[in-house]
């Protein structure tokens, strides 16, 4: 397996394109897809956690982007990084309107990062 790229614009898109192919098998059903998908956006997160000018360029890159499901992941990922928190949190608070699985996600990763469930952790 190939270690992700450190090019922001790499990274950007892949995220991208990874976290929308992800919301759509979730809602389709397809979780073996959406798993595989997921591996791919944790390897990502990997390489930001380890470079926080890497992670700020890349999470605002995907906060810019016209992907709601991209946006949601990576504001889970900016609070886990603690980085763009103000916007991760209005980017969660929006999502978590849609009744939908991914509403739900996000309303449960907010519950969690506010701390309302002790012992869970992003």
């Amino acid at each position: 397996m190939m270690k992700p790229s450190s090019d922001p614009l790499i990274l950007i898109r892949s995220y991208v394109d990874y976290a929308t192919i992800e919301g759509e098998s979730k809602l389709n059903g397809d979780y073996k897809l959406g798993n595989r998908m997921v591996k791919k956006l944790n390897k990502i997160f990997n390489v930001l956690q380890s470079d926080d000018n890497l992670a700020h360029e890349v999470v605002a890159g995907i906060f810019a982007s016209n992907s709601t499901r991209a946006k949601g992941l990576a504001a889970v990922d900016a609070l886990r990084l603690n980085i763009y928190i103000d916007e991760a949190v209005d980017i969660l608070e929006n999502i978590a309107k849609q009744d939908d699985i991914i509403g739900f996600g996000s309303q449960m990763a907010l519950r969690i990062w506010r701390g309302e469930f002790p012992g869970k952790t992003l």
